[in-house]
């Protein structure tokens, strides 16, 4: 933890397991129209874990080069067929959701599957289905469509966004926070590698030159015509429209002020 404040990508979904640091990547052989019996499938290749469901019947299975869990400890899987709801969603929201089911399930061992019967069977095929072990140590999104994982991202930096602009002053400061933790030999890193450690935290942030290139509300900007090795600086429009900014050394403390335009 970098702040005290967090800016989490969707309160539902974080309860499961943290998006960005997965880095799931999609292979949907399921999906699209389609009685719900019929079996849908998606891999998600960086932990080796495949979902199966047909009706209320789910399968895990891992590939045999999986290092994702132990085979036979207890874990968890749940499925939505309406992800902007599961995006949305202030809380982890009840297995009796028409659109939410979920089960346990016993983790499979490598190059093997296990079974499950969720709560109850999707009205329509799934968006996606979260895979984890019980005590998290191994977890996976699963995405049965591109444009699934895409609208995913979409809804959860609009959210980001909207957060960010309301509570300006905070989102800035845990940005500047990050940013310290990049310092090194003295020096900040580049300015795209200060943008990557930023996001890491779950805030959402772009680069521009200067601030005339802060457009839009709740997006912060790492201004790279007044970083250096030495200061980083970090704009933001808030909600209100005005455009408030930090300044950042390699040490000391971060300094926020409203930016003349």
């Amino acid at each position: 933890m970098v702040s005290s404040m967090t800016f989490p990508r969707s309160r539902a979904l974080a309860c499961a397991l943290v998006l960005p640091v997965l880095g799931v990547g999609v292979a949907a052989c399921g999906g699209g129209s389609g009685s719900n019996s019929d079996p849908k499938s998606a891999s998600d290749q960086a932990s080796g874990i495949t979902v199966s469901v047909a009706g209320d019947q789910v399968t895990l299975k891992r590939t045999a080069k999986s290092t994702a869990g132990t085979g036979g400890t207890s874990g968890q899987v749940s499925c939505t067929d309406d992800y902007a709801k599961l995006v949305n969603a202030k809380a982890q929201p009840a297995p009796t959701q028409p659109w939410y089911s979920a089960t346990l399930i016993t983790w499979p061992a490598a190059n093997k599957e296990s079974t499950a019967t969720l709560s109850h069977a999707l009205k329509g095929d799934p968006d996606l289905c979260i895979a984890q072990t019980s005590d998290s140590s191994a977890q996976a999104i699963v995405y049965f469509s591109a444009e699934v994982k895409t609208g995913v991202q979409e809804l959860q930096a609009d959210g980001t966004r909207k957060q960010q602009a309301a509570q300006a002053s905070a989102a800035l400061k845990a940005a500047a926070q990050a940013a310290v933790t990049t310092v090194s030999k003295g020096s900040f890193p580049a300015a795209a590698t200060l943008v990557q450690a930023i996001t890491a935290q779950g805030l959402h942030v772009k680069q521009t030159a200067d601030v005339s290139g802060v457009t839009e509300t709740g997006t912060m900007y790492v201004i790279t015509g007044r970083t250096t090795t030495k200061r980083l600086v970090v704009a933001l429009k808030d909600a209100k429209g005005a455009i408030q900014t930090v300044t950042q050394g390699v040490t000391g403390s971060a300094k926020l002020a409203t930016a003349k335009r």
